[in-house]
């Protein structure tokens, strides 16, 4: 899963949660990362190269500038995930005038966008309103039915958290400047922390059970990670960044003790938006032709069809005669990380040896790194930063779980047993390299939308394309965990349509997890809670990964005889991190899907 930039969530799960690309669109804060937050002041308005922009579709343009830029100012951590890097010393205002003047802000922007309404102009042009609509219908949605300002303790211990962690994971400034900007961040904890026990009129228990549990592993972010920073500095710079650091902390205990102390009185469950508000989601932010359902239905055939996948392979194996391929064992964990780290390069030998997909030569390294203890409750399988949006720096990170053979956790026991189909998930293929091409569109808007479906669809299909291709002809590890994973997202499909319709308490949808997704308590319980925090996010990957099929198919059809695989790939991952059924109608012509999304036109009415 890619990862958004305040956790949320990326992406991407799989490795999805934290610091997610916005991995993802405006369905909660994390999601919205990497496309609302991805944005540039630094950038003077210019028209998208090509052709003459009408004087609409520029002024489109013009209020989508704005617009992300405006969203950058209310979430500093994002610039910094972004590349950006003008507020790496700030953190969010949660306070109430900051909350009443977002809001009011947000709806002259709603106002302005839909007097600009694109009529008979272009696809491409109509496509830009609808992408820039979804975002800041996506963003109103999220503040009136998510309410995570008042309803998630957890996201005022992510903002310190979070703030210090992109500082730490890229080494984008000296030493001197990122623990100045750390030491800041960590002054600002006491405030953040004040301003949620003010804010959090409804807080849902299981939401405060997650940030209790989260602060009990932060310790080792401020005392041990931190320590990367000090090299170099001065011994005046040691004493005001270990000052800050130790405010942080005992800020950040008292916040855990308050949490401890007024959970068991808080709310159980109410985290529901109800069926009618998701399917709402569904068409209007991520623009699916599909309700939910519909989506639960696919999940149903496609929970069936795993589980006969399951037996095929089982009797494969059973019967099979020839070389098998075994992930080695590893005496500890360096040595694990550092067999992670290779398996790429296998990957894309394969990709290339086979003419799957065309790797770009400004792609940047991958680099396998341990998932901190202080994210790892609600991100069980870790998750993956590809490079900011604006980053000069390419390299992108996969922060993978505890290899501990004590970790019995889904993820790390099957990465016990082969890290490829995890790793071509969240690098090449998959998030890193789709993200890395999307971030290169020379269309403003399309550079800096991020739709989650889009994303986790390709990472998705991209793990099913390459054992049909054969890289797991001699790896039943491999195949078994790849059918295990298709099987795991089906089941998240129908845990987060149960859960964001109220139809499963959380209690409900860990027991439903582990039931069919044969994956552990611990497990079910850390994406069981985020799914509930953020709905939507679950339904991306089957989701994305059937439009992809549909899509393929239909170039199939077009091209006949001169169809290339690896020409469809690239055809697909040049348009950017956006909704199938904006690509659908943009190449093929075909409407079908956007036409079931589109009206009305004009945004939602804000009051």
């Amino acid at each position: 899963m890619a990862a958004p930039a305040c956790k949320t969530p990326s992406p991407s799960g799989d490795a999805r949660g934290f610091l997610e690309p916005m991995r993802m669109h405006t369905r909660t804060l994390a999601s919205r990362t990497l496309a609302l937050v991805a944005v540039t002041f630094a950038f003077t308005f210019m028209p998208s190269l090509g052709a003459t922009i009408p004087t609409r579709a520029a002024a489109v343009e013009a209020l989508a500038h704005r617009y992300y830029t405006f969203t950058w100012t209310a979430s500093p951590i994002s610039t910094t995930v972004n590349g950006l890097h003008t507020a790496d010393d700030k953190l969010t205002d949660f306070s109430d005038a900051a909350d009443r003047s977002y809001g009011t802000q947000l709806q002259e922007f709603r106002n302005e966008l839909a007097a600009l309404a694109p009529g008979g102009t272009n696809v491409h042009d109509q496509i830009n309103y609808l992408l820039l609509r979804a975002d800041i219908e996506g963003d109103w949605w999220q503040r009136t039915y998510l309410r995570a300002r008042e309803r998630n303790p957890a996201i005022y211990e992510e903002e310190c958290t979070n703030g210090i962690f992109t500082l730490l994971s890229k080494q984008f400034a000296s030493n001197a400047v990122r623990a100045h900007d750390a030491a800041s961040r960590m002054r600002q904890c006491g405030p953040v922390l004040a301003q949620g026990e003010h804010n959090l009129t409804q807080p849902v228990r299981e939401f405060g059970v997650v940030a209790s549990q989260e602060i009990g592993g932060a310790d080792p972010l401020f005392t041990d990670s931190l320590e990367a920073l000090t090299p170099g500095l001065t011994p005046t710079q040691k004493t005001d960044l270990y000052a800050a650091r130790d405010q942080a902390l005992a800020e950040l205990h008292a916040y855990k003790r308050w949490v401890d102390a007024h959970v068991s009185s808080w709310h159980a469950g109410g985290f529901a938006v109800g069926k009618q508000q998701y399917d709402w989601m569904l068409r209007r932010v991520l623009l699916l032709p599909w309700n939910s359902d519909q989506l639960a239905q696919m999940a149903r055939f496609e929970l069936a069809r795993d589980r006969a996948l399951t037996a095929w392979e089982r009797d494969h194996q059973a019967y099979a005669s020839g070389p098998v391929r075994r992930q080695p064992q590893f005496a500890d964990k360096a040595a694990f990380l550092q067999y992670y780290q290779s398996q790429t390069a296998r990957v894309v030998s394969f990709i290339k040896s086979h003419n799957l997909i065309t790797i770009p030569s400004y792609i940047g390294a991958f680099k396998i790194v341990e998932l901190p203890k202080a994210l790892a409750p609600i991100n069980p399988g870790g998750f993956m930063n590809p490079p900011g949006t604006f980053d000069r720096d390419q390299t992108g990170f996969y922060f993978v779980p505890d290899y501990d053979p004590k970790n019995t956790s889904f993820f790390a026991a099957q990465a016990r047993q082969a890290v490829l189909p995890v790793l071509a998930h969240e690098g090449i293929p998959g998030h890193f390299l789709q993200f890395s091409i999307a971030y290169k569109n020379p269309d403003y808007i399309r550079k800096v939308h991020g739709d989650s479906v889009f994303s986790e669809g390709w990472a998705f299909y991209g793990e099913e394309m390459l054992m049909r291709a054969g890289l797991y002809d001699d790896d039943p590890a491999g195949r078994t965990a790849v059918i295990h994973l298709m099987r795991h997202r089906a089941t998240r499909v129908l845990v987060d349509i149960g859960l964001a319709s109220g139809e499963m308490t959380l209690p409900q949808a860990i027991e439903f997890f582990k039931d069919n997704a044969g994956i552990d308590e611990a497990t079910a319980y850390g994406e069981g809670t985020r799914f509930a925090m953020g709905p939507g996010q679950a339904i991306d990957y089957l989701t994305g990964k059937s439009q992809i099929e549909m899509l393929l198919a239909q170039a199939q059809d077009k091209e006949g005889a001169n169809f290339s695989l690896r020409a469809f790939h690239d055809k697909l991952l040049s348009f950017g991190t956006v909704p199938y059924s904006t690509i659908a109608w943009e190449w093929f012509g075909d409407s079908r899907w956007i036409d079931a999304v589109k009206d009305p036109l004009a945004p939602v009415l804000m009051p």
